[in-house]
């Protein structure tokens, strides 16, 4: 059996591919008309992005990161606009443009796609173990008012559970390449709040040379988290934490 959706046509026999979407051959593509659904395109004509708006909004060089990594180191700063259909209505733009996102889902960098590969069984996986390290976290906290050795052996387990999802990626197509490559030049993430109750903890017990150890090791592992302003604070306080002990009496 066969039905449209957006002008799209489908079929529940999984022999039968959709009809592929074209653009409309009347897009106004200087000046488009009320809403309307855009691609960007690089220079063999792939289409990379896909966007809705109104007025210059396909010119708008305000975009997510992954969009301007693709063009300024992949493209050479170079892409063409195309307007792929104008003169919709606004209750009608969602939909058609999720049409063309589904399309094109594995080739585009746009990140609100649904269809685009994932791998759901590791993100699952990495899901489930970044939940058994905030319940770590949450026990943690509570013995820490009674027990802060308790506390500071529970965070160092925590420490050593972010490496057990840190670093397990969940994507593919092209986000997953951009998404690698950044990890590769920027580095990952990890939970810099395990950090930081840890070295409160190591501090307030007078081993803020332990505290510096850890810190170092951290950022060397997490570099991304070394953006958060909650990095400055911790290198900050592990400093202090150092001169005071150091300074003679």
């Amino acid at each position: 059996m066969k039905f449209k959706f957006c002008g799209r046509e489908f079929s529940t026999d999984e022999n039968d591919p959709p009809v592929p979407l074209e653009p409309a051959i009347d897009a106004d593509q200087k000046h488009p008309r009320r809403y309307y659904v855009y691609a960007h395109l690089d220079s063999s004509g792939q289409i990379f992005y896909i966007g809705k708006g109104t007025g210059r909004r396909a010119w708008s060089t305000v975009r997510h990161p992954l969009w301007s990594r693709c063009v300024e180191k992949h493209l050479n700063g170079e892409y063409k606009v195309k307007i792929l259909r104008d003169n919709l209505a606004a209750e009608d733009i969602d939909e058609v443009e999720d049409a063309w996102i589904a399309q094109y889902s594995n080739t585009v960098v746009n990140l609100f796609n649904v269809w685009r590969d994932r791998d759901f069984k590791a993100l699952a996986w990495r899901n489930g173990l970044r939940d058994e390290l905030f319940n770590l976290m949450r026990r943690a906290k509570a013995i820490k008012k009674v027990d802060l050795e308790k506390a500071i052996f529970m965070y160092f387990e925590a420490m050593e559970a972010i490496k057990s999802f840190a670093f397990i990626t969940c994507e593919g197509g092209l986000v997953g390449q951009l998404l690698n490559e950044e990890a590769e030049e920027l580095g990952v993430c990890g939970k810099v709040d395990v950090l930081n109750r840890l070295t409160i903890c190591l501090i307030k017990l007078g081993r803020p040379e332990e505290a510096a150890r850890h810190t170092e090791k951290y950022f060397e592992l997490y570099r991304r988290d070394l953006q958060f302003g909650a990095a400055k604070r911790i290198t900050e306080r592990v400093s202090k934490a150092l001169a005071r002990k150091q300074k003679p009496k």
